[in-house]
């Protein structure tokens, strides 16, 4: 997870290659029936972004771990 969680912080950062981005910025705006179906392939993405929209203080704890 920590090397997803990595991942999702180049993506935010504008750093990570174009598959990622892509990936990243199509689940973060997938809805929740498209957001399931991006979890069969890609579960661990989704949950990086599952968190980050839904979680308090997920983005500024993963920030101090990678950062």
């Amino acid at each position: 997870m920590e090397n997803t969680e990595l991942q999702f912080m180049f993506f935010m950062k504008g750093t990570s290659g174009s598959f990622m981005t892509n990936l990243f910025k199509t689940i973060m705006s997938a809805d929740l029936e498209n957001m399931r179906k991006l979890s069969l392939g890609f579960p661990n993405e989704v949950e990086v972004v599952h968190r980050y929209q839904n979680e308090d203080g997920y983005w500024q704890e993963l920030q101090k771990k990678l950062g």
